[in-house]
């Protein structure tokens, strides 16, 4: 008689859960002291569970398989092909044996009495319980080669499960509430009780053998806080879960009140009006602090007329980590006025000099704080002359500029390039 190993022995769960829509799953249970060659059914796993990534830790097995959908009537009727089969007639009160030749499509069956194939036949069919017993859900059934440690962990790797993030972010005038939460769906055909959970932010590559040898890396990871590993961001969240089966859930990721934000009119050559940042630092200082995971920013301003909620756009972010800057665009500013030109082009020595004009003109009604950002070829580049502060960033120019109310602020400059030095590209 095989051992069952129920959800009900389960000690810890662990769910890490990708961007692909699949996770690794590691279910450990208590299992009793088991003899050589002893048949195990190790209950309740993932219907969508890779075969390929299974390990178990804890005990050596000789052999395993996976069983599921066993309930489903075609495989019931395939389990019992060449075996003998009960049908009742509810008429007669009787029953009679027979053999059960074809499952597919119409049922064929012969009389094990007069040896007569029927088609199809009328009655109640009764299936006689097998050795190993019926699976209603899906099952690892494996055979013990050696048993280690009376904790068995199974790790594998299943599909359906995935999640995303969303956040909320309410500005009051330089300041803002956030509140961030972690989407998640399953439907991996298992339901997660009390699992600690793991997200991982990357693209992994996934297919063929690759899996197992994959999974096998992805089962040692054992860190409890946020970190990076293999070039992906790890994102432990503070508390288990309960995630049942065909089900969506949110959960709350973060929050902050009373957090300070910038308001940025950010300008190029091809403005018409400029582009509005929303700009604030993920740091402890500022009532963050965590790493934020890549998700969809949607964006709420304060109406100081009626104290209102509008909504003013909405901005998917990378992964940002602590200590960096976050920028969310909003949309354009249609009460500023940008206008650009290039007023002059002309070479001197082995320089070349293009010199730039734009005009700001602010009808908003207050003050705003804008920047120019150009974008630069080449590399051997500077500033010659320039109306107001700048710096160079990369491949850009950046001009902070401060432009009042109903007037129009106008910045010159001009970007000399070196074109007399001598590159060697390739012989």
């Amino acid at each position: 008689m095989a051992t069952r190993i129920t959800k009900s022995q389960m000690t810890s769960c662990s769910l890490t859960v990708y961007k692909d829509g699949f996770a690794l799953v590691k279910d450990t249970r208590s299992v009793p002291q088991l003899q050589q060659h002893e048949e195990i059914h190790f209950l309740g796993v993932a219907r969508k569970l890779d075969t390929d990534s299974v390990i178990i830790e804890g005990m050596d097995v000789a052999e395993f398989v996976y069983e599921y959908d066993l309930m489903d009537e075609l495989k019931l009727y395939e389990k019992y092909l060449g075996k003998q089969l009960m049908m009742y007639d509810a008429y007669t009160k009787e029953s009679k044996p027979y053999m059960l030749l074809r499952a597919n499509g119409p049922l064929v069956l012969q009389d094990m009495a007069t040896k007569e194939l029927i088609m199809n036949p009328r009655g109640e069919l009764r299936f006689p319980e097998t050795e190993k017993g019926f699976h209603v859900e899906p099952t690892l059934v494996w055979q013990v080669a050696e048993q280690m440690n009376e904790q068995v962990c199974v790790s594998y790797l299943t599909g359906g499960v995935s999640w995303q993030a969303d956040y909320v972010i309410s500005m009051h005038g330089d300041r803002f509430d956030l509140s961030g939460w972690l989407a998640m769906s399953n439907y991996s055909g298992v339901s997660f009780e009390e699992a600690n959970l793991r997200l991982i932010a990357g693209k992994l590559s996934k297919a063929g053998n690759e899996n197992a040898e994959k999974s096998k890396e992805l089962a040692q990871i054992e860190k409890s806080e946020t970190d990076t590993f293999s070039d992906f961001h790890t994102y432990t969240f503070p508390r288990s879960i309960t995630l049942e089966d065909k089900q969506q859930k949110q959960f709350r990721l973060l929050s902050s009140m009373g957090s300070k934000a910038q308001m940025i009119y950010e300008i190029n050559e091809q403005t018409a009006n400029p582009d509005i940042y929303i700009e604030f630092d993920n740091s402890v200082e500022n009532g963050l602090g965590i790493p934020l995971p890549a998700g969809v920013f949607n964006m709420y301003r304060t109406n100081p007329n009626d104290g209102s909620a509008e909504f003013i756009g909405e901005y998917r972010i990378n992964h940002t980590e602590v200590g960096e800057k976050v920028r969310l665009k909003s949309g354009e500013a249609c009460d500023i006025k940008v206008t650009t030109k290039k007023s002059g082009k002309y070479k001197e020595g082995g320089y070349e000099y293009t010199e730039y004009e734009y005009a700001i003109c602010n009808t908003k009604g207050e003050p705003v704080e804008a920047v120019i950002r150009q974008k630069v070829p080449g590399r051997l580049w500077t500033v010659d002359e320039s109306t107001h502060e700048w710096q160079k960033k990369r491949d850009k120019i950046l001009l902070p500029i401060k432009v009042p109310v109903n007037q129009e602020e106008t910045v010159k400059f001009t970007i000399r390039h070196d074109r007399s030095t001598r590159r060697t590209i390739g012989f």
